[in-house]
């Protein structure tokens, strides 16, 4: 049975008002209100809380403002790695009047510095900067744009950093003596190089180029000093020399390593003998080091310097393209080479003495022939020593060049003396000689090492001495 309560509701849902029933209760509430009005006060009141529920219904008393956390975070993110990465990275390419410039020598450099402890790091990041500050001259240099005030700028800078590095490697002195040795060695080596390649540059150029000139000024002042400590400084053990070169021995060949993928064969011919001439060098340290320890670390301070100095050269690249290589190391000839060129330059002087004696023959200015004959005896004065040098290539290498100068101006004075009377005179083929020779040089060089020039180094095989004479058989 349903309950009472729902009967009431769902009855109640059927009754409604007819219209006649609500015109008569409509009219009997107004009715009633017009004889029963508000008082004046409740009107004003309820007027007032009208306006105001009016106000608040279109009028806010603050505004709601909705702030994009998400789309800041991703803004302040993109303009940190553009702040932090990309423009420090940009900044490396940047030279002095450029608008990164300060980004690359006070942030970059500046956090580099900041992050090195050991001592020895540092004094080489502080020659690697003085490096960049030097290249970014010549830089400006090549391209016309290295002015009085930069170039001022450059050399206080490169001043800047020799002192850090002598400073660090004073530093490195108290504790370890014998790397502050080592470190002072780089360091001066690194400076020589870049001394010797501005120096280069500025004699070989056809035009006015002093424009680093006050940099090479910087330069020379630091190396000075560093030599006077060299010089006083006792030469580090045996061990630590032979560490050291061996980790530069390693970074060259890396270095060539990295070379060969972008660079022809041909021009790493000279790079790779040099690399060769040192692993020799090394090992002839390390056999004397037996005998005299004292010669052995001293030979091996010298290889020490060439290895530096190969490194420059070849992450270097203005001083690549600067200096000349056989200037910076010339070439060191083995035992075998050493002989051919012994061999070579004494078939060229008796070709040329040879040739000496036929014109003899046909002069007959008698002052002249005096001068011939003082000429050859000491011609075979030179000779006797060259035979007698045999343990000193060096010495034989100057009594030769000698020899060879005096048998090329006799030659030519003999030769303008005999005038037309030369024709009766068959002269040697000195040229044949001459050519063989160098063959045979080049033949054994490749087959001990890659070496291209060996017949052109000044310091180490000259036969551009004979190009005159030869020229002038070749007339006859």
């Amino acid at each position: 049975m349903k309950r009472f309560s729902e009967q009431l509701h769902k009855k109640s849902e059927t009754v409604k008002l007819r219209a006649a029933e609500k015109r008569d209760l409509r009219e009997r509430l107004v009715a009633y209100m017009e004889y029963h009005p508000l008082p004046a006060a409740l009107k004003q009141k309820n007027t007032k809380q009208a306006k105001t529920a009016q106000t608040e219904l279109f009028t806010e008393a603050f505004t709601t403002v909705t702030i994009p956390f998400s789309n800041l975070f991703k803004g302040a993110a993109a303009t940190a790695v553009l702040l932090l990465v990309l423009m420090p990275f940009v900044a490396e390419r940047a030279v002095p009047g450029d608008t990164l410039y300060a980004v690359k020598v006070q942030f970059n450099e500046e956090l580099r510095s900041s992050l090195t402890f050991d001592t020895y790091q540092k004094v080489e990041w502080e020659t690697e900067r003085l490096n960049r500050r030097i290249a970014e001259a010549r830089l400006l240099a090549s391209e016309g744009r290295l002015t009085e005030e930069v170039e001022a700028e450059v050399a206080a800078a490169v001043r800047v950093h020799t002192d850090n590095a002598k400073r660090e490697i004073e530093e490195l002195r108290i504790t370890d003596a014998d790397e502050a040795a080592i470190a002072s060695i780089a360091l001066d080596t690194t400076l020589e190089v870049q001394s010797t390649s501005l120096t280069e540059k500025d004699t070989g150029s056809d035009t006015d180029d002093s424009a680093t000139n006050l940099i090479v000024d910087v330069i020379n002042q630091s190396r000075a000093d560093t030599v006077v400590q060299n010089a006083s400084a006792t030469p580090p053990v045996f061990g630590k020399l032979m560490a050291r070169v061996e980790q530069n021995t390693t970074r060259i060949y890396e270095l060539l390593s990295t070379l060969e993928n972008t660079t022809p064969a041909t021009e790493l011919v000279d790079v790779k003998r040099r690399a060769a001439d040192i692993e020799r060098a090394v090992v002839e340290a390390v056999a004397l080091s037996d005998e005299d320890d004292t010669a052995a670390r001293l030979a091996l301070i010298a290889v020490l310097q060439r290895t530096q100095r190969l490194i420059v050269y070849m992450t270097e690249l203005q001083v690549t393209e600067e200096i000349d290589i056989e200037t910076l190391l010339p070439v060191v000839l083995t035992t075998e080479e050493e002989t051919v060129v012994r061999a070579e330059r004494t078939a060229q002087l008796n070709k040329k003495v040879s040739s000496i004696e036929k014109l003899q023959a046909v002069v007959e200015d008698a002052s002249v022939l005096e001068k011939t004959a003082i000429a050859l005896s000491t011609i075979d004065e030179l000779s006797v020593t060259m035979v007698a040098s045999s343990t000193s290539f060096t010495t034989f290498q100057l009594t030769a060049t000698e020899a060879l100068e005096i048998a090329d101006d006799m030659f030519n004075t003999l030769q303008r003396s005999a005038g037309p009377a030369i024709g009766d005179v068959i002269l040697p083929e000195v040229e044949t000689a001459t050519t063989s020779a160098s063959s045979t040089l080049t033949e054994q060089a490749t087959s001990t090492a890659p070496v291209e020039e060996q017949a052109t180094s000044t310091d180490e095989i000259t036969i551009e001495d004979t190009a005159t004479s030869t020229d002038q058989v070749d007339n006859v």
